[in-house]
């Protein structure tokens, strides 16, 4: 399968859950280029974006692996 660059943001709303994040992010951390992560306290929220080296099948798992984590939201944007 043919490898893509891809940019995931995550937003996470409910902090209890950050664990969880950063587990998943760890499973798929050979696919992973860079993770930025900024607190946007006005917001009271926190965002991710991970820039990806990945087929799209891995990288849509991953998204959806967030977006089943409750106050967890991802989304995927390939080149």
């Amino acid at each position: 399968m043919k490898k893509q660059i891809a940019t995931l943001g995550i937003l996470i709303e409910n902090f209890d859950k950050i664990p969880q994040v950063n587990t998943l992010l760890h499973d798929f951390s050979d696919c992973i280029v860079s993770r930025l992560g900024l607190p946007y306290e006005k917001r009271n929220i926190r965002l991710i974006n991970v820039v990806m080296d990945a087929n799209s099948e891995d990288v849509e798992h991953l998204a959806e692996n967030l977006n089943a984590i409750s106050g967890v939201t991802a989304q995927a944007m390939f080149f």
